[in-house]
């Protein structure tokens, strides 16, 4: 597994498309569609906005708050026909549990409590693209 972190939300021009951007310790970046809602939950958990009632998000931290079980960490584990899948890594009284869940729902979750992200090599190797936008601008043509 890759330790990676939520580096954006990015949206199409027109509004219609929103990918998660998790970034890699080695810079890549592996996009993840996500719709419209899941996008607005994770924006505003990053941001620690709070809204007049709890999401469906904080419903689900505040029962696993109440029952003393904890998010350890989030694992996105494969890329199956075009689809992500991802497992909650959530521990209560010493037991760790793996529980399938959409990579959209595990970062709602994660970007709330400060829950570490991993991504599977393979993923990582398959789907993820160099972020090398930096080095374009400091290299010999960026001094030119």
């Amino acid at each position: 597994m890759v330790k990676a972190e939520l580096d954006n939300i990015a949206v199409s021009g027109d509004g219609g498309v929103f990918l998660a951007l998790l970034k890699t310790e080695t810079g890549d970046i592996v996009p993840i569609a996500i719709d419209s809602s899941q996008a607005r939950s994770i924006a505003l958990g990053k941001t620690e906005s709070d809204t007049d009632r709890p999401m469906t998000h904080d419903l689900t931290l505040s029962i696993m708050e109440i029952l003393n079980a904890q998010l350890v960490r989030v694992d996105i584990t494969e890329l199956k026909d075009d689809v992500f899948f991802a497992k909650l890594i959530i521990e209560n009284r010493g037991i760790e549990f793996e529980i399938d869940a959409r990579p959209s729902d595990a970062l709602a979750l994660a970007v709330r409590v400060g829950a570490p992200l991993f991504i599977a090599e393979d993923v990582v190797e398959n789907h993820a693209f160099s972020d090398d936008l930096d080095e374009d601008l400091t290299g010999p043509a960026a001094e030119a």
